[in-house]
């Protein structure tokens, strides 16, 4: 009995001392690795040493908050695995907090690495800075990221100039802003192709999905708005005036969204695209967000506004107050 209890102990240790060396195999290098070097004040000198190091492999971010006063670049195939209480934040204005762009290589296809990730964490622009940029991808994997602040984007796909990408797989987006002042922003600015997004959450950012190119697809996706207050009584919440939940532009095709959720938008579904598809989606103005609106404020309220192009609609509820006029 003896011998078969130290048997199974033993198994049993060198089991969990597989399970542990499989678990720190998950990523080559860990930004721990690169400490702040003399006379560095934040955090992005060592970030993006870790990155440059991590070509082609895992780079692990550890949990905490890390000072940014400079654009971290992804030029090299590095993926990001961040801890989920990882932060980065933008110390000073800058266009972004993180710019992932694989565009000077996208044609040498033999050289792609059509796995590359950035995962989880939390990026904030403190309404400084826009979050996050990606563009020149292929088969690209973003998931259980929070974006914070976003001053003119919470994420911005295929913006920059040269090839731009397909096939972001976008899952568990998290978008949130708290800063007021920057009236206009948008949580996610989409001007690529056979993109993706599952999951996705945004609020109090004046659009939430601004849509631009061919074959974007959007599933349970939810815009919120209105929590910031106004900037004067009776006027509209700052977030809210002027809102488009989903804004689909006139050059834009094959755009599906399904089960979608506008929730508190001047305009729910705003589409000038072609052959865009809007299934099972719904909306609803929720009316603690305007109690104290001058009337005379929320005169132009739409849950439809189709200035052109063609679209199909297959509405499965519309939960409407007497504000709002489907169109």
């Amino acid at each position: 009995m003896k011998i078969l209890v130290v048997l199974a102990l033993a198994l049993a240790a060198c089991g969990a001392a597989a399970d542990k060396s499989a678990e720190a195999q998950y990523w080559d290098k860990s930004v721990a690795d690169f400490p702040a070097l003399a006379g560095e004040a934040d955090d992005a000198p060592r970030l993006q040493r870790a990155v440059d190091a991590s070509a082609n492999k895992v780079l692990f971010v550890p949990a905490g908050d890390y000072k940014l006063a400079q654009t971290l670049i992804i030029t090299n195939f590095c993926s990001v695995l961040m801890h989920k209480c990882a932060r980065f934040q933008a110390e000073r204005p800058m266009d972004f907090v993180v710019r992932v762009n694989f565009s000077p290589v996208f044609k040498a296809r033999d050289i792609l690495d059509f796995g590359t990730f950035f995962k989880g964490g939390r990026i904030d622009g403190r309404g400084i800075a826009s979050c996050m940029s990606i563009h020149g991808y292929i088969h690209f994997t973003l998931r259980d990221v929070c974006f914070h602040n976003g001053k003119l984007y919470g994420l911005r796909v295929k913006g920059d100039p040269g090839p731009g990408g397909a096939e972001l797989n976008a899952f568990n987006l998290h978008f949130v802003n708290k800063e007021k002042g920057n009236a206009g922003n948008a949580a996610v600015r989409v001007s690529g192709c056979d993109d993706n997004f599952t999951d996705c959450w945004s609020m109090d950012y004046t659009i939430g999905f601004d849509i631009e190119g061919g074959a974007n697809f959007f599933t349970r996706c939810h815009v919120w708005g209105g929590v910031i207050g106004a900037p004067a009584p009776g006027e509209m919440p700052e977030y809210l005036k002027d809102s488009i939940g989903f804004k689909i532009r006139k050059n834009s095709g094959n755009v599906l969204l399904r089960d979608c959720y506008s929730d508190t938008a001047t305009i729910g579904f705003l589409s000038e695209g072609w052959e865009v598809r809007i299934l099972g989606c719904t909306y609803l103005y929720n009316m603690g967000c305007i109690r104290n609106v001058k009337p005379e404020k929320l005169d132009k309220m739409y849950v439809f506004k189709q200035p052109g192009g063609s679209m199909l609609v297959s509405w499965r509820t519309a939960r409407l107050s007497r504000t709002t006029s489907p169109r």
